[in-house]
């Protein structure tokens, strides 16, 4: 098995995933969206809201706020000492105090913790006309995606390695295919269509269809795959993919154990 990086900027990434197969693929995707652990607004107390929204829309509002997540520092509420979940060890504790006429952004959010902070800091929460306002106190927990969609780390999607197969005696070189293509990834070299990127390809069978003497097969192979990876911003999406693959190589190591106990 191979893993290859494409491209990684940002909170984007690509890579090429090779000798694999689907189960295995589907298994990565899931662990990077379920399984692996960010901060997020879990429990929000109002000590104030003059606003024109409920007290339970603005709190869904502040737990979709993506935070940063520190790589090492916290435990998971359910793994720590305090068993409460409210110690410095495994909660953030946020404060938000705002009056009108203003639009309240996740940048007024405070943290107790300078690592622990909204991704981005115009993310709009309330709009507060003159005389209104808004106190709360906001608790930040370590959770996984698989109990809720804030603790989502990011997106995670993968498609089959195009492959584009040419019968070169049957092919004309009519440049039909060269025409068809909605991506422009194919050219004609020597009168032979020629794919420039066949990772750009949508394998859409435009080409195929369009080509006279059906000289074109548009297929995948089934051992390689390319990954697309987007993080919240939470976390680097590179860290998404090793802390996703440490937990499948700790679920591999365990069910080993468990077998060999049989």
């Amino acid at each position: 098995m191979e893993l290859k990086i494409r491209k990684l900027k940002g909170n984007e990434m690509e890579f090429v995933l090779s000798g694999a197969n689907p189960a295995f693929a589907n298994a990565l995707r899931r662990t990077a969206l379920r399984e692996v652990p960010v901060m997020a607004i879990d429990e929000v107390e109002f000590n104030v809201n003059d606003s024109a929204m409920y007290d339970e829309i603005l709190a869904h509002r502040l737990a979709l706020v993506p935070l940063r997540t520190p790589l090492k520092g916290y435990n998971l509420p359910g793994e720590c000492g305090c068993r409460e979940g409210s110690c410095p060890k495994c909660s953030v504790g946020l404060t938000l105090k705002r009056e009108g006429p203003v639009t309240t952004l996740s940048g007024d959010l405070k943290s107790t913790d300078e690592e622990v902070v909204p991704v981005s800091g115009s993310v709009p929460i309330i709009k507060l006309e003159k005389g209104q306002h808004l106190e709360l106190t906001a608790i930040a927990r370590l959770g996984f995606g698989k109990e809720h969609a804030r603790w989502q780390p990011g997106v995670a999607a993968y498609k089959y390695m195009p492959v584009f197969e040419l019968d070169e005696k049957a092919c004309d070189g009519c440049g039909a295919c060269v025409k068809a293509c909605p991506v422009n990834i194919i050219e004609l070299a020597g009168k032979k269509p020629k794919i420039s990127d066949i990772m750009l390809c949508t394998m859409c069978k435009a080409c195929a269809e369009a080509c006279p003497p059906k000289a074109i097969r548009i297929g995948s192979d089934p051992t390689k795959f390319i990954f697309h990876i987007e993080s919240t911003g939470s976390m680097p999406p590179e860290q998404i993919l090793l802390k996703a693959i440490g937990i499948l190589e700790g679920k591999a190591n365990e069910f080993s154990k468990q077998v060999k106990k049989l």
